[in-house]
């Protein structure tokens, strides 16, 4: 069971003042919010455990470790589960591990507690920055089952999800998006796990139905009418989804605007 202490959407008001404090990590898109987002909501103490999910190359991890004295482990298979060199974008996973001795990685994904070498009720802190969007809706559920297995009581759990935005595909699914959100109540659990990344309160409802909520976050925060209307709600720049093209060679890539989901909370 856990407290909710934040649920909401990452805003230019935050990432400017983020920009001007030079938080480790500020720039002009979703990570540049996430990262310095991770580091400002809560205290981090000498010594705490620390697991950063789906890591990647991230800076993030070796920062965490050496700015704030914590034991920092990262998991992440850089895609090899799934037999694909992807996730590696032609960089050596091994020599990043070789190169970062503060951090302790774990070449494993979430959501197979069996075969983990993760220790359970072991960190203070779990954390990931645009990474649980990646997990398939199959195992999304059994991903946040395991995490919660992995936290300690007290500790707290910081997630920034990408959820794209219904306008990506014009105004008839933001109507349809925000039904969906209205009429949750009476749509089977199947229905609402198929398309849980649809919007943010759908996403929130399966945190909740994996590892319960103490108190209701506030859905006003993360409505789609919010996503879509507020001009303050920070997506990712057009400049992204162009590196994602020259980078991966993605050339059909379109670009969707998406947001960061903001979740912030506490094992009870």
């Amino acid at each position: 069971m856990y407290e909710v202490l934040e649920a909401s959407l990452a805003d230019t008001g935050r990432l400017f003042a983020y920009l001007q404090n030079q938080v480790f990590g500020s720039e002009f898109n979703l990570k540049g919010f996430d990262y310095p987002w991770i580091l400002s909501t809560r205290t981090w103490r000498k010594g705490e455990k620390v697991l950063d999910v789906g890591a990647g190359f991230s800076k993030l991890p070796m920062h965490i470790a050496s700015d704030h004295e914590c034991e920092v482990w990262a998991v992440d298979d850089f895609g090899r589960s799934e037999g694909s060199e992807f996730w590696e974008r032609g960089r050596s996973p091994q020599e990043l591990i070789e190169g970062s001795p503060e951090v302790k990685y774990v070449l494993e994904r979430l959501g197979e507690p069996e075969t983990s070498s993760l220790p359970t009720s072991y960190f203070d802190c779990i954390y990931s920055a645009s990474a649980l969007e990646h997990v398939p809706t199959e195992l999304a559920q059994n991903v946040w089952i395991h995490m919660d297995e992995l936290l300690r009581p007290g500790g707290e759990m910081l997630h920034a999800v990408d959820i794209a935005l219904p306008t990506s595909r014009g105004f008839g699914h933001v109507m349809l998006a925000y039904l969906f959100d209205l009429l949750s109540f009476l749509s089977p659990n199947a229905i609402k796990s198929k398309y849980m990344y649809e919007t943010p309160a759908s996403y929130i409802w399966t945190v909740q139905s994996s590892v319960g909520f103490a108190n209701r976050p506030d859905r006003r925060k993360v409505s789609v009418l919010k996503m879509v209307i507020d001009p303050e709600i920070l997506t990712d720049p057009p400049t992204n989804t162009f590196n994602r093209i020259t980078k991966d060679d993605m050339r059909g890539m379109r670009h969707f605007r998406v947001a960061s989901l903001l979740l912030h909370l506490r094992k009870i």
